[in-house]
């Protein structure tokens, strides 16, 4: 069992640490190992928390699919409650001396356990959509049609 050290920025003020670690559990992820769950009050006076946490991943294909995830785009979106279409932000936890300032990336995987339970993420684009050029409907001209690979074939 491999561990990962995780933090998710913004928590439910009515969501219990028990529901935290059942989450993980429900999902097949794996076993929350440690949990520091800190308080806070935002400007508009809404309350929430923020947590730490240490996970003991399963040796399946959703905790690794779970693992590469943040481990690539350093972040993803777990979807906890699908009925009322609450997520958790899920980062990968670095310690202070280890942190770069960098820009976080917006385009980041947004699961839920059936998508976790897929195959083996891969990520890579095929070649023959490398080639293509983004349209752009402000553009007058229809010269970029004529240069646009066949990718129908």
């Amino acid at each position: 069992m491999t561990n990962i050290e995780v933090y998710i920025p913004r928590i439910l003020g009515s969501v219990t640490k028990t529901e935290i670690i059942d989450t993980f559990k429900r999902m097949d992820i794996g076993n929350v190992t440690s949990l520091d769950l800190h308080f806070k009050v935002n400007e508009n006076n809404y309350s929430y928390y923020y947590a730490f946490m240490t996970i003991g991943l399963y040796s399946n294909i959703l905790a690794n699919n779970f693992k590469n995830s943040i481990i690539k785009y350093g972040m993803i979106r777990l979807l906890y409650d699908e009925e009322a279409g609450q997520y958790w932000e899920i980062k990968n936890h670095l310690d202070k001396k280890e942190r770069i300032s960098h820009k976080q990336q917006t385009n980041v995987p947004f699961y839920r356990h059936s998508t976790l339970r897929s195959e083996e993420i891969n990520t890579a684009i095929p070649k023959k959509y490398e080639l293509i050029k983004p349209y752009n409907m402000w553009e007058n001209r229809v010269d970029f049609i004529e240069n646009r690979p066949n990718i129908l074939l």
